[in-house]
């Protein structure tokens, strides 16, 4: 036996995910700062092998760390400047 409401409840969630206007500020801003703190724990995790790789002397990985490291900062200080998030 199918269970209607949970049906129209995916269907609501659906329909509110494609249309900006029913989807909540709070909701929208909540996602952004989790992804924003995501990021910068990545970021970190990245550090700390690139400079462990560093100190074992292993310079290609460490320098392969850091530079991924410096791409994701970029990438995350560029979406915590932009002036409008769609």
């Amino acid at each position: 036996m199918a269970d209607f409401q949970w049906r129209e409840k995916l269907r609501k969630v659906e329909q509110a995910s494609k249309e900006e206007s029913q989807v909540p500020e709070r909701a929208k801003s909540l996602g952004f700062g989790c992804f924003t703190i995501g990021m910068i724990i990545m970021c970190l995790f990245f550090a700390v092998i690139g400079i462990g790789m560093f100190v074992q002397s292993q310079l290609l990985i460490g320098t392969v760390s850091i530079i991924i490291m410096v791409i994701i900062g970029y990438m995350t200080f560029q979406l915590i400047r932009a002036d409008k998030l769609p």
